[in-house]
């Protein structure tokens, strides 16, 4: 009869490590087979999530892609606006002068 070394179970092949390598694999056999609120969570989302979007009004990437693109489009509107400002305010003072010149007639 061989003797068996500390690395070894008794009545198995010479392979090594076969508890630590079993014991290794547990978790991911218990969460394979264990139903858990998490994967019923996202399972439910997965399913339903355009309704849920909906229903709650949440905003998705192209809701802020959009809003992004509306909001670069007034900030370019605004620094035309102003760029122009001193431009206008010297039209209003000009006019402002010639009012005052004709009422003053």
């Amino acid at each position: 009869m061989r003797q068996v070394t500390e690395y070894e179970t008794p009545g198995r092949t010479t392979e090594k490590y076969p508890l630590l390598e079993s014991i290794k694999e547990i978790p991911a056999v218990i969460d394979e087979h264990l139903p858990t609120m998490d994967k019923g969570l996202d399972e439910y989302f997965n399913r339903h999530f355009p309704a849920i979007i909906s229903e709650w009004g949440l905003v998705t990437s192209i809701h802020l892609k959009n809003l992004e693109r509306r909001l670069d489009r007034v900030h370019r509107q605004i620094d035309v606006l102003e760029k122009n400002q001193k431009a206008l305010e010297k039209r209003a003072a000009a006019l402002d002068k010639e009012l005052r010149g004709l009422e003053g007639r």
